[in-house]
């Protein structure tokens, strides 16, 4: 009988985040679940570290053509209803994170996706809640976290797997195409799921470029139709601020515009600032 959940871990020279990543596995309290770890030929005793640990239910170390390449050998060995990528250096949450949420690969959904704490060595924390409505405004602006998202093996093989050619966004373009554009079921977990190491190459500055490149090719292969309403969205968006940014330069007339906001304001439930 194949199991409800693949967890899949991807690493290339990284013993002491393998290190982390292990633990937390091990520690997880809900542990009927198979686990796979792709690895691209460590030479820093990260393969030893595989071998040692009986946990692994398939391994291999060799080389790969990259992270997309590394994580298309899990998925093509994962038996599980269920695929989740903790690579090396990212965690569960804590120990209870897969008991709370394995009663969920019961549903059928075909993403389910929860909460996650981004964070780096140089101190750098933030929580990253998704919404429960995912439209394609959100994956404009953002998307889905990898490391906190379960998602069903057979939409791989139902629709594709990711671009290998991508360094980046390919796990991105996977969530938008699907969810936007094929409409898959989709379910945000009220938890947080993962600690999240965000110092790897798409938090690097230098590829901030190759980040905005991959995105645009899958924009426009896929939702070119969009793309023109939607610079016609932004140029609105920034013709209302020039607005407001005008109306300021005449204090009566910005006294007067901020009076009349707090008047509406009155009205409406309570605003509340959103933190990043």
């Amino acid at each position: 009988m194949n199991k409800k959940l693949t967890i899949v871990t991807i690493n290339f020279n990284n013993k002491a985040g393998l290190v982390k990543t292990f633990e937390s596995i091990k520690s997880q309290r809900w542990s009927d679940f198979e686990y796979i770890v792709i690895d691209g030929g460590s030479n820093d005793g990260s393969k030893e570290l595989i071998e040692e640990n009986p946990q692994v239910n398939y391994w291999v170390s060799e080389k790969d053509s990259g992270v997309y390449n590394a994580m298309n050998k899990g998925i093509r060995k994962a038996t599980g209803d269920y695929i989740i990528f903790m690579n090396s250096g990212d965690f569960f949450y804590d120990e209870k994170v897969l008991e709370k949420t394995h009663q969920n690969f019961d549903s059928g959904i075909e993403i389910l996706y929860g909460n996650s704490i981004y964070f780096n060595d140089e101190g750098y924390r933030r929580e990253e809640i998704p919404p429960k409505k995912l439209i394609f405004s959100f994956f404009y602006y953002g998307g889905i976290n990898h490391q906190a998202a379960f998602i069903k093996r057979q939409l791989f093989d139902q629709y594709f797997y990711y671009r290998e050619d991508f360094k980046i966004c390919a796990d991105w373009e996977f969530f938008i195409v699907l969810i936007c554009l094929h409409n898959v079921s989709y379910k945000h977990i009220e938890q947080t799921v993962c600690y999240y190491d965000y110092s790897g190459i798409s938090a690097k500055p230098e590829n901030l470029k190759l980040y905005h490149t991959e995105r645009e090719i899958t924009l426009k292969q896929y939702f070119s139709a969009f793309l023109e309403d939607l610079a016609l969205s932004h140029e609105a968006r920034a013709r209302r601020i020039q607005h407001v940014l005008y109306i300021k330069k005449f204090p009566v007339a910005w006294r007067f515009l901020k009076w009349m906001i707090s008047l509406v304001l009155l009205f409406l439930p309570k605003f509340k600032l959103k933190k990043d």
